[in-house]
């Protein structure tokens, strides 16, 4: 099965990059028909696989120092280093923008027309953020009033806080200040992303915004994921991480509530749609 597969029109603005583990060429099957009905081409970025990494002394040396409280599974770092790897994939090209996509996302049928320019990203956007957030009612996100719109109406609104990094456009600008966060992750990457109450990078640097309906979503989700099995083991130290960023960011989450209370940010549901009029 070919790693890579050149689009048939002319190259896009924004390039497209699919996270996949050798061990998983039916994932790789099964995007690769769904980028092939869409009609975009894309380079596949073979995943840091956990199983390997748990055979490799000393990887915990090379994570958890910034700052101490969270202990990462091994499956995050393997995660965080896929990414890495997508970003640098990334950066070896010429293009101004990519979508990062991990191997068991839907699209809906108007993505094509948010690879084709970025003219329709919000001015200062560094990341927009394209997946749902699940079905679960804990699954809110902090989003700001709409301030623009995708080529197909979707609306686009800055984003406080959201997890998951299963679908997202970046920029070079942002993909080069990303990159050395994730040599030694301290929080999973769907936090160093889009978590501003844990992440000094969302908070101070990273300009992400969601799509609203979203435009993806993990098609097995946690259930299912290669990843979920390692995660278990982190929940404890995460919760502990928690009430750590969350002391240090006292001012900030007054400053949260005090909009909230205004209505300038609101917890959404943001639910995945293949119609983007809905």
């Amino acid at each position: 099965m070919p790693a890579e597969r050149q689009a048939t029109e002319p190259t896009r603005q924004a390039r497209v990059f699919v996270i996949n583990l050798d061990r998983r060429p039916d994932r790789w099957a099964a995007m690769s028909a769904q980028l092939d009905r869409l009609g975009i081409g894309a380079t596949r970025i073979p995943a840091i696989d956990a199983r390997l990494l748990a055979a490799q002394e000393g990887w915990r040396q090379g994570t958890n120092d910034d700052p101490p409280g969270y202990n990462l599974s091994l499956g995050e770092v393997a995660c965080a280093w896929s990414h890495r790897k997508a970003l640098r994939a990334f950066l070896d090209t010429g293009e101004h923008a990519a979508l990062i996509l991990e191997d068991d996302v839907e699209l809906a049928p108007d993505t094509p027309s948010l690879l084709e320019s970025t003219e329709w990203w919000p001015q200062d956007a560094h990341a927009v953020r394209l997946e749902d957030g699940g079905l679960q009612p804990r699954n809110l996100f902090l989003l700001w009033p709409a301030s623009a719109e995708t080529p197909s109406g979707r609306s686009v609104h800055r984003l406080d806080f959201a997890t998951g990094t299963a679908a997202y456009l970046i920029n070079r600008e942002a993909a080069a200040f990303v990159l050395p966060h994730l040599e030694k992750p301290a929080i999973p990457l769907d936090h160093i992303f889009f978590d501003k109450w844990c992440s000094l990078l969302a908070r101070n640097q990273l300009q992400s915004f969601q799509i609203v309906p979203a435009a993806a979503m993990q098609i097995e989700g946690e259930v299912l994921s290669d990843i979920h099995v390692w995660r278990r083991d982190s929940q404890r130290e995460w919760s502990k991480y928690g009430r750590l960023r969350r002391r240090q960011t006292f001012f900030y989450r007054i400053w949260m509530k005090a909009l909230r209370f205004a209505g300038k940010v609101k917890p959404v549901h943001v639910y995945y749609s293949r119609d983007a009029a809905i």
